[in-house]
C-alpha cells in the first residue's frame, strides 16, 4: 500500500512508526488502541481495544502524492465518497471497490470524549467476489446521467461547488449536496460526478441499494452514525 505520512490514510500507530526507516529495511510496529482501533475496533474482526503487532516491509520512498502506473492494479476502479459535515448524524464515508474484487469501506469513527467530528479512521474490508464487483462498475455509474439526468453534475461542468474548508461538494444551481462516483483505469478517470445524495430516485436506483446492503452493516456499527 502507498501511504501519504501527512494526511490520515492509515492508522495513526502506521503513520508514527514508519519514519526513521530504510528503503528495503522491516520494522515490527506495535500499536496501542487508542492510536489503532480503540474501544470500539472492527467488530468481527478486530476485538475492542486490541493491541496491535505490524510488521512492515518499506519498498520504495517518494516525493508527496507521486503515484506511478504500478501502483494501480490491473482493471477499473470505482470509488464513492459521502461528505460529513458538522450538522450530520452519519458519518462520511469512502467506498472503494476493485474489478478484480479486493474492496473496503473507509470512514471516521468516533471516540468517546472527543468532540464530533473528531475521531480515527477506519478501514474494513468488504468481501466481494470478482463477478460481483466487476458488474458493480461495468455499467451502472455511466448510466445514471440517462436515468436521473436531474441528479446528476458533471465534474468539469462548471456546476460543482467545492466548499472551502470543507469536504462538502455541492452543485451550485440548487445547493444540492453531492456524492462523488469516479471510476478509474490505470490512474485515469474513466467516469467523476457529483450526485445529489438525497435524490430519491438515486437512493432508490438498483445501483445505490447495492451499495448500502454492502456497507450498511458497518456504518450502523459506528458510534458516529448514530
Amino acid at each position: 500500500m502507498v501511504i501519504d505520512l501527512g494526511r490520515r490514510e492509515s492508522i495513526a500507530g502506521l503513520r508514527y512508526g514508519i519514519p526513521g526507516m530504510r528503503v528495503g529495511g522491516t520494522r515490527e510496529i506495535v500499536i496501542s488502541p487508542h492510536l489503532a482501533y480503540g474501544e470500539v475496533g472492527i467488530p468481527g474482526r478486530i476485538p475492542a481495544n486490541a493491541l496491535l503487532r505490524c510488521e512492515v516491509e518499506l519498498l520504495e520512498i517518494r516525493e508527496h502524492s507521486a503515484l506511478l502506473p504500478q501502483d494501480w492494479l490491473p482493471g477499473k476502479i470505482l470509488m464513492l465518497r459521502r461528505s460529513q459535515d458538522s450538522n450530520d448524524q452519519q458519518s462520511g464515508w469512502t467506498f472503494t471497490v476493485h474489478e478484480g474484487g479486493n474492496s473496503w469501506l473507509s470512514f471516521l469513527q468516533s471516540v468517546r470524549g472527543k468532540q464530533q467530528g473528531q475521531g480515527h479512521l477506519s478501514q474494513v474490508p468488504i468481501p466481494l467476489e470478482a463477478d460481483e464487483s466487476a458488474e458493480l462498475i461495468r455499467q451502472p455509474p455511466m448510466d445514471l446521467p440517462k436515468q436521473i439526468p436531474e441528479a446528476c453534475v458533471g465534474w468539469n461542468s462548471g456546476f460543482i461547488d467545492l466548499q472551502n474548508g470543507s469536504a462538502m461538494i455541492k452543485d451550485n444551481r440548487d445547493g444540492a449536496r453531492c456524492m462523488v462516483i469516479q471510476v478509474r483505469e490505470t490512474g485515469r478517470d474513466v467516469c467523476l460526478m457529483g450526485v445529489h445524495q438525497d435524490n430519491l430516485e438515486f437512493l432508490d436506483c438498483a445501483f445505490y441499494r447495492t451499495i448500502e446492503r454492502l456497507i450498511g452493516p458497518y456504518l450502523s456499527s459506528d458510534p458516529a452514525s448514530t
